[in-house]
């Protein structure tokens, strides 16, 4: 799932990164124009359902003063410089939420606080569509997928990849009945986390307004590995095992929790009885519209899922690795204490 030479991956770059001295390059560009010549700090976070970031840019000629760089967009490029010259990965599309001009004694910069794909989308209510109004849209014959990919490409033009391989069984098969904007209006992020949360799947923001389907659990294989004793290092690594809570997941089925006349019909997924060294700690959940075993099978075990796996387990300090991404699976080889 790593980025690969198509992303600006090469193995030039692979090679310069994982040698004993290298030169590090990161790219900055605001609306087409590249800006990087003049960057002093950068500090960036990529988090599930967030990114943000804020950079320090020289202004010692004053250049910055006479520019509004509010609400343009920023891509960020990590990379290193190599013997085909600047090489680099770009990240998901930023936008500058606000400029600050600093002057201190023997410095003058500008200062950019960005904010990436998620906070865009959590700031646009989904009320229209091009000129047809959603207001109370109802899906019932389109997968999460489906579903997913009208909101971002028809709602907002952007773009989400082809599925390829990320299927878990769920994101292009279940029918949903899926209702917006059933009481308040809606955010975008709202619909597209209760779409995503369906399925064992994550959603991955990219570059150029661009998100991707990935769904980690298809295999139990890194997608990078880093080591004590060779390249590519990793300095500091710490290991969390956390207690699962909930540990079990009961989710219930084609009823309304309303009628009483329809519970006998109800059916349940279940996760299984817990059988850990803690006590067993049960979490119900309510999918209505859900008419089959299967899916309400599949829902349950999709909810521990995505609790397990968005917990945070570990601690990784590296050189600096440019085809890391989101939700990539990492492994550690220490022969320290040996």
């Amino acid at each position: 799932m790593a980025r690969g030479v198509a992303e600006g991956f090469t193995a030039t770059l692979k090679a310069a990164q994982e040698a004993a001295t290298n030169t590090p390059y990161i790219r900055t560009v605001i609306n087409a124009v590249d800006y990087s010549s003049k960057l002093l700090f950068l500090e960036h976070h990529e988090e599930a359902y967030r990114d943000y970031a804020t950079l320090d840019f020289r202004n010692d000629d004053r250049a910055f003063d006479a520019l509004d760089l509010r609400g343009r967009e920023l891509e960020i490029g990590y990379g290193h410089t190599t013997g085909a010259g600047n090489e680099y990965c770009s990240t998901a599309t930023l936008w500058v939420k606000s400029q600050h001009i600093i002057s201190v004694e023997g410095l003058v910069v500008c200062r950019l606080y960005c904010e990436g794909m998620w906070t865009y989308l959590r700031e646009q209510r989904i009320m229209f569509v091009g000129a047809s109004p959603w207001y109370r849209n109802e899906w019932t014959i389109k997968t999460p997928y489906g579903i997913i990919e009208e909101i971002i490409e028809t709602g907002f033009t952007w773009i989400l990849e082809a599925l390829g391989t990320a299927d878990d069984g769920i994101i292009n098969t279940f029918l949903p009945v899926f209702t917006l904007n059933q009481l308040p209006w809606e955010n975008a992020t709202e619909v597209l986390y209760r779409l995503i949360q369906m399925t064992k799947c994550y959603l991955r923001p990219k570059p150029s307004k661009t998100f991707k389907v990935v769904y980690p659990q298809t295999a139990d294989v890194a997608d990078h590995t880093y080591y004590s004793y060779q390249a590519h290092y990793f300095k500091e690594y710490t290991e969390k095992k956390n207690e699962l809570v909930p540990n079990r997941i009961v989710v219930f089925a084609n009823f309304d929790p309303l009628v009483e006349s329809t519970w006998a019909g109800k059916l349940t997924g279940d996760t299984g009885a817990y059988s850990g060294q803690y006590v067993e700690v049960i979490e119900n959940f309510i999918a209505s519209s859900i008419t089959n075993q299967t899916d309400v099978d599949n829902r349950a075990a999709a909810i521990l899922t995505r609790i397990r796996s968005e917990s945070l387990s570990a601690y990784l300090v590296v050189p600096h690795d440019a085809s890391v991404e989101l939700y990539d699976k990492v492994s550690i080889d220490d022969a320290r204490g040996f």
